[in-house]
């Protein structure tokens, strides 16, 4: 109670207890499944909210997710109910698709509505608990055929900010063929650009290659060079810094030019299925093939928006995902036989290409 007293004396904070973050939840479902002509259960609804990764001040948000699933039925085990990365500094949003009418609901909390009880929250005016509300048309058949419209959308900063990261996220959720380790991929990358894409299929085609075969087994990935794909590896295979499974090791341009010029591909990082019980590894460096992807995606000689071009090949490479060998190729296979010799690919300073004959 003494630590309340006295964050509540601090200015610029503003304190919000479990039932008003539940209530402010609840409202912006509530608020937001009116306007989409929406009901709890609707199969076709999609929640995303930064809940639970922004904060009020000290306190933290996770418990508007209740509120958004109770007033919705959006929930994470139906796989429509989405968050998106954000920083704790981030304002607190929340967004509503509905994918047979291809509507969208963005509502950003106003920052002084959390200050309220949960009782006074449920009985103001939408326009008083909401700083931002925005109303859209998102679905990607609708905007491909109306491409100005993505352009406002993304200069008149509809969802504060957010429209990229929500419209990308939410347009490949409406894909039936879209997995849930995919969406959580995105949602930790907090938007879904080509990048991505590229790295779920590498990640396939070392899964074909290199198959974990026993529990000793996992993967190490050294992302070099280092592009958005490497946000997937700790996510599907636990492949992270802190547990030495995930380094990231970039290049100059000049070095990337000349593995593009040698190579006529992508070179797309080194992965490495490691065994505990024999200390030892079995490698590739693989490549990603991305003028390949713009040809089998239509999106090459684009002459629209540039970032509306990558929505584009997001939603055709999904078509992929079980024939990664048509965008992701071997360019060197190798064997590790000790920590040491593995260790040496991981140094700072050192370029793991040039230790393994790879350069150009």
């Amino acid at each position: 109670m003494v630590m309340l007293l006295l964050l509540a004396a601090v200015p610029g904070i503003v304190l919000a207890d479990d039932a008003t973050m539940e209530a402010i939840g609840t409202k912006a479902a509530t608020v937001a499944m009116d306007q989409l002509g929406s009901a709890k259960g609707d199969a076709h609804l999609l929640a995303m909210t930064d809940a639970g990764c922004a904060m009020i001040g000290k306190e933290t948000t996770e418990k508007c997710l209740n509120g958004v699933t109770d007033a919705s039925g959006c929930t994470i085990g139906d796989a429509n109910l989405l968050m998106p990365q954000r920083s704790k500094f981030s304002p607190l949003w929340f967004f509503f698709y509905k994918k047979d009418s291809g509507e969208a609901v963005f509502l950003q909390v106003n920052g002084t509505a959390t200050a309220r009880s949960a009782a006074e929250i449920t009985k103001m005016p939408a326009d008083e608990v909401f700083a931002v509300m925005a109303k859209k048309k998102i679905d990607a058949a609708y905007i491909l055929k109306n491409q100005g419209v993505w352009t406002e959308y993304l200069e008149k900063k509809v969802f504060a900010g957010n429209e990229f990261s929500l419209i990308t996220i939410a347009n490949v959720w409406a894909d039936p063929a879209t997995t849930y380790d995919f969406l959580r991929v995105a949602s930790f990358h907090n938007h879904l650009c080509p990048g991505v894409s590229s790295g779920y299929l590498i990640s396939h085609y070392v899964e074909e290659k290199l198959p974990i075969e026993s529990p000793k087994q996992s993967y190490k990935v050294i992302a070099c060079p280092v592009w958005c794909k490497d946000d997937l590896f700790p996510i599907v295979w636990d492949a992270t810094a802190g547990k030495r499974g995930f380094f990231a090791k970039d290049l100059s341009a000049v070095e990337k030019d000349a593995l593009q010029k040698k190579y006529g591909t992508n070179v797309a990082g080194i992965y490495v299925r490691w065994d505990e019980a024999t200390k030892s590894g079995d490698g590739l460096v693989v490549a990603y093939n991305m003028t390949r992807s713009n040809e089998l995606t239509g999106t090459a000689g684009w002459k629209g928006d540039p970032l509306l071009s990558k929505l584009v090949m997001d939603l055709e490479l999904i078509d992929y995902v079980d024939r990664p060998e048509e965008l992701v190729t071997t360019v060197k296979e190798f064997r590790c036989e000790s920590p040491e010799e593995f260790a040496m690919l991981t140094y700072a300073g050192v370029n793991p290409l040039k230790v393994l004959g790879v350069e150009g």
